[in-house]
């Protein structure tokens, strides 16, 4: 896989189209199918280089992405292209790393023995799809997989490695910022089908592992000065319950030590995870809901054993997810904001030069999802991403803090009045529960309207939930471009709302919590959002 090709007509940094067809028609299921212009758009450590995957811009093959890198020090020069090899391999993502490389997600598809390996056929053979993970240069010279350790599988079976390879993909786990040739990654070991934490050299190719899981203890945060493992968890079956302990250094080079002070009980539905850690006071950043309702965070003391007296973020109606902490060599392990999950995940920032930037962007995208991609090291220059329901993801540059200049846009051919609009709101149960749903109006609907057609759109899980924001499978924009309202309910057993609405589903699906989603439906009806003899619904997996 050693192809490359400049582009040389179409797509370039400093001048992409974002213009939409204003066609007033519902939107063509063709259009919300084909592959995206542009997408998976990441930043390396350094700023110098931008990578994404791009829809072909010529030829037969139109339904296969095509990778392409940037660099970001002469904006001027077009992209580097590769395309897949063969006639059915695929580009599916693709993660910037450092000093011009990246990492890439390709799969192929495959027929053939699985012996009950990821849901096969225990006999005879399975139609799946098997994924690989590569890394590769800015130029597209070299794919390495170092993600099976290729000297243990000497002897392993075709459908072993075929195995493997669709259970064990490995990932890159830590960047390095401050490292400049190596990043941190997991993969599997062939020979005990264990994960190993090791470092990679971006440059020689070389491996050394730091950590092997067992299968008592696996690692958790990982330093992203050194890569250091600096938790680890496991899960102990004591009596009636599940608990998962978690181990953590006290301080750099010591070893794990479990510390039953973050223990907690998964049949409660606790959850605990080790999410940063703090080189100044040697405290760990905590996310928990062991002590509430909603997950909070906190800091936790290795050496005390001892939790903060109170979360140094919580949010009355939302579980937190995250501490956001500068990788920029000058603000290094600064902690620039808190994330947390709302109707899309949301940053409350603390950092207040990073915080004027994104807060004066989230006013210039009212209405709009704004992510952060890439800050640089002296904050002159801003990759970010905006969205809405109505809106695929559009993708900029902001330099010296004044000069906007975009980059791609997912889907230039969608019309966002053409699309429906999306706001979270709250409807009572029958019983008096509270319950979250994200509502999406029909495309053009006005207050006052007429009630019309609407559909109720249970997500699968159970155990899962719904955001708003663009909506990657498609149902929304094509139900709403086509005059239904859309209600997607957090019915009990949602996960994400907080324990209790979580825990309060158990030994109810098809029970109460059916009558959740007919709630729904009755509640648009009283609002006047949609007609009681024009209402359906519809879902998949458990939806």
């Amino acid at each position: 896989m050693n192809r490359k090709a400049w582009l040389t007509a179409g797509l370039t940094l400093a001048a992409v189209s974002l213009g939409q067809v204003s066609h007033g028609e519902p939107v063509p299921i063709e259009d919300l199918a084909r592959i995206p212009a542009m997408t998976s758009v990441s930043v390396s450590i350094d700023g110098q280089s931008m990578f994404a995957l791009i829809g072909p811009s010529e030829g037969d093959d139109q339904d296969r992405a095509v990778l392409a890198s940037w660099d970001l020090t002469d904006l001027t020069r077009p992209p580097v292209l590769a395309a897949p090899d063969g006639d059915d391999s695929e580009f599916v993502a693709v993660r910037a790393l450092k000093d011009g490389y990246a990492m890439t997600v390709v799969r192929q598809p495959y027929t053939g023995s699985l012996r009950g390996c990821s849901e096969g056929k225990m006999t005879g053979s399975t139609r799946t799809w098997v994924r690989k993970l590569f890394i590769t240069d800015q130029n597209f010279d070299e794919f390495d997989e170092p993600f099976l350790d290729e000297r243990s599988m000497r002897g392993v079976s075709k459908s072993t490695e075929t195995c493997m390879r669709m259970e064990g993909r490995g990932s890159v786990v830590s960047r390095l910022p401050l490292d400049p040739e190596r990043v941190v990654i997991s993969r599997l070991d062939p020979r005990t089908f264990s994960t190993e934490i090791a470092y990679y050299d971006l440059q020689s190719g070389e491996t050394s592992n730091i950590f092997k899981n067992t299968s008592s203890r696996s690692a958790g945060y990982i330093d992203d000065r050194d890569g250091e493992v600096m938790s680890a968890s496991g899960l102990d079956e004591e009596g009636n319950t599940f608990q998962l302990d978690t181990y953590v250094r006290v301080h750099k080079g010591a070893p794990l030590e479990l510390h039953e002070e973050l223990s907690v009980d998964l049949v409660k539905r606790q959850e605990l995870v080790v999410d940063a850690w703090d080189e100044e006071s040697g405290r760990y950043f905590i996310v928990t809901n062991k002590f509430s309702d909603k997950a909070n965070i906190y800091t936790y003391d290795p050496v005390s054993r001892k939790f903060s007296d109170e979360p140094v973020f919580a949010h009355p109606d939302f579980d937190a997810s995250g501490v956001i902490v500068s990788s920029a060599p000058s603000r290094f392990g600064r902690v620039l904001g808190f994330a947390y999950s709302a109707e899309v995940r949301k940053v409350e920032w603390v950092d207040p030069e990073v915080g004027a930037i994104m807060l004066g962007l989230e006013q210039a995208f009212s209405g709009q999802d704004v992510r952060a991609i890439h800050i640089s090291n002296d904050l002159n220059r801003i990759v970010f991403a905006t969205e809405a329901s109505n809106q695929p993801p559009r993708y900029f540059i902001l330099e010296d803090q004044a000069q906007l200049t975009a980059i791609g846009n997912e889907r230039p051919w969608i019309n966002p009045q053409d699309i429906g609009q999306s706001k979270l709101v709250y409807y009572t149960a029958r019983d008096g529960m509270k319950l979250p749903a994200i509502l999406t109006t029909r495309a053009g609907w006005k207050p006052n309207d007429a009630p019309g057609k609407a559909i109720i759109l249970p997500h699968g899980g159970p155990w899962a939930r719904d955001y708003g924001g663009w909506d990657a499978s498609a149902w929304v924009p094509f139900l709403t471009s086509r005059g239904f309202t859309v209600l997607q309910p957090q019915y009990r057993g949602s996960e994400g709302w907080g324990l209790d609405l979580w825990t309060a589903g158990d030994g109810k699906f098809g029970g109460v919590v059916q009558d959740d989603k007919d709630d729904g439906a009755a509640w648009l009806v009283n609002e006047g959002y949609a007609a009681e003899d024009k209402i359906a619904m519809f879902g998949y997996s458990y939806g």
